[in-house]
């Protein structure tokens, strides 16, 4: 086994928006650390408040952690500009990875949601510059109420490779997607991943976001992580949540707790 699981931080974002409070990227940092995770993917405003990377690496030893990465787009230049400056972060910091969100799909009828998808691609093999500017890989991050949400819309995008891919498994099994195959077929191009799980309806539609192995869309979690470890995966992956059940550092510490019963306490520790 050689790749490591942190924590995703956008659940505390969505807590904060939820009851009106608000946390520091310190803050975060910190519980992710009390939670019993090593690696964090810092998402939401929070890349606007990092002061220098020599600063951000003390405060991040000083609580346990490392960030490891972030979340992007790419919808315009200006975004673009910034994924430039996360991956040069990245990079200063001994990150990892970059994790890039596609367009939403709002009210998009069903033939005008490849046309956006295909522009989503081009816009991702300007990212690839950066990429291999700075050695630091950016991934599709698949997603539910977005152009890249079905299985059929991953495997356009993963055959397109204009960058890696970052699977979401929760998102992928809430869209119907089959990940075992996806992963079974596209796995070489996973730089990073987000291990989630989720509850549907009788029908099979999303209603949220749970604590891993309390799903019941079929995730088998053991088998995503051993056919991860099959291929040779040495990157990392983040547990994501979303919504909260109790507090963000409560719930991901259930998590840890779930993915060390699977045998997985080397790669929790980093």
């Amino acid at each position: 086994m050689s790749f490591r699981i942190g924590v995703q931080t956008y659940q505390w974002l969505a807590y904060a928006a939820r009851f009106g409070s608000t946390f520091s990227w310190q803050q975060v940092c910190y519980e992710a650390g009390q939670a019993g995770y090593v690696g964090v993917e810092l998402t939401g405003g929070w890349f606007s408040d990092l002061p220098s990377p020599d600063e951000t690496m003390r405060f991040c030893e000083s609580v346990g952690v490392r960030i490891v990465a972030f979340t992007a787009g790419v919808g315009t230049d200006e975004d673009l500009e910034l994924c430039r400056r996360k991956l040069e972060y990245l990079r200063d910091i001994g990150g990892s990875a970059l994790m890039v969100g596609p367009p939403g799909s709002g009210d998009l009828p069903p033939n005008e949601r490849l046309p956006v998808l295909d522009e989503f691609i081009e816009r991702c093999k300007r990212l690839a510059d950066y990429c291999e500017r700075y050695g630091i890989p950016a991934g599709l991050h698949n997603h539910l109420w977005t152009v890249c949400e079905t299985e059929e819309e991953i495997r356009h995008f993963l055959e397109a490779a204009p960058i890696g891919w970052c699977p979401d498994f929760g998102h992928a099994a809430a869209a119907g997607a089959d990940s075992i195959a996806l992963l079974r077929e596209f796995g070489d191009q996973v730089v990073h991943g987000h291990l989630k799980d989720v509850i549907l309806d009788e029908q099979r539609r999303f209603v949220r976001f749970c604590e891993l192995g309390r799903g019941n869309a079929g995730l088998d979690f053991a088998l995503i992580l051993h056919v991860l470890t099959e291929q040779g995966f040495n990157r990392w992956l983040v547990v994501e949540q979303d919504q909260t059940t109790v507090t963000p550092m409560y719930d991901q510490a259930l998590n840890r707790a779930y993915l060390a019963s699977l045998g997985y306490e080397a790669a929790l520790r980093g």
